[in-house]
């Protein structure tokens, strides 16, 4: 897929931590915390996401430098 995806992770009973990962693909993403995996978001429109959050501008910009951008709640991204 060619084109940028959300991803979050997510336990075994639904449990999520708070990261989200952005990336062109599943492969890209860091190990996910053990016990967890990387679950992509059913419904995901990069320009529905900017018009709800302009931060996210930036994260997106770092998932297409380094090829993905992991976001913790109140923290910046990490690629």
């Amino acid at each position: 897929m060619n084109r940028l995806q959300k991803f979050f992770e997510q336990g075994a009973y639904g449990e999520k931590l708070g990261r989200v990962a952005y990336a062109f693909q599943a492969s890209s993403l860091p190990e996910p915390v053990e016990g967890m995996t990387w679950q992509p978001a059913q419904s995901f429109h990069v320009a529905d996401e900017l018009l709800q959050d302009p931060g996210l501008k930036d994260v997106f910009k770092a998932a297409v430098a380094d090829g993905y951008a992991v976001v913790i709640k109140g923290t910046s991204p990490r690629g």
